[in-house]
């Protein structure tokens, strides 16, 4: 048996791991935004034979290896979440399908710009 507090309670676990997942990509974008294109001391740039990768180019790498697979798990995980709240009748069904949709678009959005940078 639920309490009133209970049915009342805001959903706030997935929209704090969405906005948690919204700054990791502000702070990334900031960190690819402001990098240097240049290593510093005229070291040569890219990998191997000694050479590191630019600032720029880490930045990139890092995007590409850990915040986009880490999004896409994130939201993922989520929207299953999602879905069986929605399955087992939860009072806040109006809420998790706007935010089941929701992050099913950004999936699309996504894959499709993951699709389309391989061309």
């Amino acid at each position: 048996m639920t309490t009133t507090a209970e049915t009342r309670r805001r959903p706030r676990g997935s929209l704090v791991v969405l906005i948690v997942l919204v700054a990791l990509w502000a702070a990334w974008l900031l960190w690819f935004t402001t990098a240097p294109d240049t290593n510093p001391g005229g070291q040569c740039s890219g990998l191997g034979f000694g050479c590191t990768l630019t600032p720029h180019d880490l930045a990139a790498f890092a995007g590409a290896i850990v915040v986009a697979p880490l999004s896409a798990l994130v939201v993922a995980v989520t929207l299953v979440v999602r879905v069986v709240r929605i399955g087992r009748g939860s009072p806040r069904t109006t809420w998790d399908v706007l935010l089941g949709a929701l992050l099913l678009l950004v999936g699309v959005l996504w894959l499709i710009g993951t699709v389309a940078g391989s061309f």
